[in-house]
């Protein structure tokens, strides 16, 4: 090509660039002038790794005693909530029978926050108390945030007890109850509480065991134990939020771009700052206890709340409500009826198809067959049946066994888990035996008739059921009597007569161990006025704990009494007509008196 040619072509390169970058610049100007709104910087999207469940629940909880401790872990948590702005959410107080003169229960003690990372922050409240130190103004504003979502269970109640304990708003907070009922997930199946969503959702198990819940949480140092706790609450709060909103991708990245939190609160529309009003919704909501109290329709043996009241059978009245409606039916078979074998070919057991699958991938049995699916195990197994006729090596078809409808079914326990619970170990092998389908409507009619044989056993027993608080703590009338006395006086003063008074102080002071002559001060009527009256019941015994101790008391054949009892129960009252094969009211029992004896020593849970 001539120098000419070359020339000629540069120019024209130069030129069309230069022209399609002033007709770019020109566009551009134009939509700048129509979108006034559109920043100059345009901000490209950054790419975000949603951490798994475990990676997530892996992190290490950080504790917060002091406002340099807050300072040095905010940028962190600043900058996980620039990317996804929203928090776990948890508290826990001194769960004792100490309460204020006002009935309320202890200030919160720790209050625990977890970002989309796992980052989780303990921070420790009654540093802040009385104003022995200044609540970082940044923790402040993060938690009245309105653009910077608070999820947990039961955290708009959290909020309120943060305002009544530090003066502290909580507000954008968001129940994970809702979102779970609004997704209509068939994986949630044993409740709402953010222990059974934790195992539905998530295959997490959450230790909810009573030392744990109810330790010192003001101790002067937390164990690694209660530290774990609290911040697995909060960890497992954010992970139910990102798998219910399906933001959790373990094979690929989540870009985030725009504003998150718009993104975010558009899936939570209407839920934002509601308190939670099903069944079981809380344990402190004096404000408004009471309104709901007077708001709410007694229950009726047609609404699922007449577990307990003594009707008949609902199902043979046509014009009431479908019995059942509010429970959640499983949507997935119970039963996949698969088969394990020993290396010898002799049937095992029945099991679902992900345990037959475990096996495969692990290496440890073969494939038999298809149809049926059979694996056969390539290691000797820890027991065997004692005959082929056996329960756990029958086919169970997936309907309900009393009526045999097959489209909406719930699992019922024919030994209720309140007795089965404190059952020794050896009793609680193989139990799926006392697990049986059933539809929602004779599930509900299957618990009013559950509710005569329970206080059938209360009655049998001395073992009230009714209000746990009730029974747990006791009015003491004499503790009483003093914090009335005191409260007359500090109101009344010398309003009252004088022999009034003097009997009101005599009373006191013999309650507090003073003299006649020492003179009852205003600090010691302060005392006597905030007395708790009401005292722990030492002697308190769970209705199916004290059941199960009276049948124990017989040894092996006592337990299996009150197991026989339940059984011939339900079908002396449902009368189901589709039965697995097999099933029997002695079931295990002869195998359990040859394998230990009928002196075996009983060991209650």
């Amino acid at each position: 090509m001539s120098h000419r040619g070359t020339l000629t072509a540069v120019i024209t390169t130069v030129l069309g660039a230069t022209l399609g970058g002033l007709l770019i610049w020109r566009v551009y100007r134009t939509k700048r002038k129509k979108l006034p709104s559109v920043q100059k910087t345009i901000r490209l999207p950054r790419l975000v790794q949603i951490p798994s469940s475990e990676q997530l629940l892996a992190v290490k909880p950080l504790m917060v005693s002091t406002e340099e401790d807050w300072q040095q872990l905010w940028p962190q948590m600043q900058e996980d909530l620039s990317v996804y702005p929203v928090l776990g959410l948890d508290c826990e107080w001194v769960k004792t029978n100490a309460v204020s003169v006002k009935g309320r229960a202890a200030a919160v003690s720790l209050l625990q926050m977890a970002t989309y990372s796992g980052l989780c922050i303990l921070v420790r409240l009654q540093a802040f108390r009385s104003a022995q130190q200044p609540v970082p103004l940044s923790l402040m504003e993060v938690l009245r945030d309105p653009h910077i979502l608070k999820v947990g269970v039961g955290c708009y109640e959290d909020g309120k007890r943060l305002t009544r304990d530090y003066g502290l708003s909580l507000s954008c907070t968001v129940d994970l109850r809702y979102l779970a009922l609004r997704q209509r997930l068939t994986t949630v199946n044993n409740g709402l509480s953010l222990k059974s969503l934790a195992a539905d959702l998530l295959n997490v198990c959450l230790d909810k065991s009573l030392e744990l819940r109810c330790s010192d949480w003001e101790a002067d140092h937390l164990s690694l134990e209660q530290m774990t706790y609290a911040a697995r609450d909060a960890q497992v709060s954010i992970a139910l939020f990102l798998r219910l909103l399906g933001l959790i991708s373990e094979t690929s990245p989540v870009s985030s771009s725009g504003s998150p939190y718009s993104e975010l609160a558009a899936r939570c529309q209407g839920l934002v700052d509601v308190p939670f009003r099903g069944r079981g919704d809380g344990d402190d909501r004096a404000n408004d206890g009471e309104r709901r109290r007077k708001m709410r329709r007694p229950p009726t043996a047609d609404s699922p709340e007449s577990g307990d009241q003594q009707v008949p059978d609902p199902r043979r009245n046509n014009k009431r409500k479908p019995l059942g409606v509010g429970y959640s039916a499983r949507k997935s078979p119970l039963y996949d009826n698969c088969f394990l074998h020993a290396p010898d070919d002799q049937p095992l057991c029945t099991c679902d198809k992900k345990k037959a699958k475990w096996y495969l991938d692990k290496g440890i049995g073969v494939l038999q067959s298809e149809d049926p699916f059979v694996v056969r195990l390539l290691f000797e197994p820890s027991g065997r049946p004692d005959s082929q006729q056996d329960y756990y090596l029958t086919a169970k078809d997936n309907l309900c066994v009393v009526c045999g409808k097959a489209d909406s079914y719930i699992r019922k326990n024919i030994v209720p888990h309140e007795y089965r619970r404190h059952f020794p170990i050896e009793m609680k092998d193989h139990n799926s035996h006392d697990i049986l389908l059933l539809c929602t409507s004779c599930h509900a009619a299957c618990n009013v008739h559950d509710s005569f044989l329970k206080q059938q056993l209360a009655e049998e027993f001395a073992a009230p059921q009714g209000c746990e608080e009730g029974v747990r703590l006791l009015e003491d009338s004499d503790r009483r009597r003093v914090r009335s006395a005191a409260r007359a006086l500090l109101s009344a003063g010398e309003g009252l007569p004088e022999q009034r008074r003097e009997e009101l102080q005599v009373l006191i002071k013999s309650f507090l161990n003073m003299n006649e002559e020492q003179e009852l001060t205003y600090e010691a009527l302060q005392q006597a006025a905030n007395l708790e009256t009401r005292i722990f019941n030492e002697a308190y015994v769970p209705h199916g704990l004290k059941v199960v101790q009276a049948h124990a008391k017989q040894g092996l054949q006592g337990l299996m009494d009150l197991e026989r009892r339940w059984r011939q129960h339900f079908l002396r009252t449902m009368q189901p007509r589709s039965l697995p094969p097999l099933w029997s009211v002695s079931h295990n029992h002869s195998k359990l008196l040859r394998k230990y004896g009928a002196d075996l020593p009983i060991k209650l849970n």
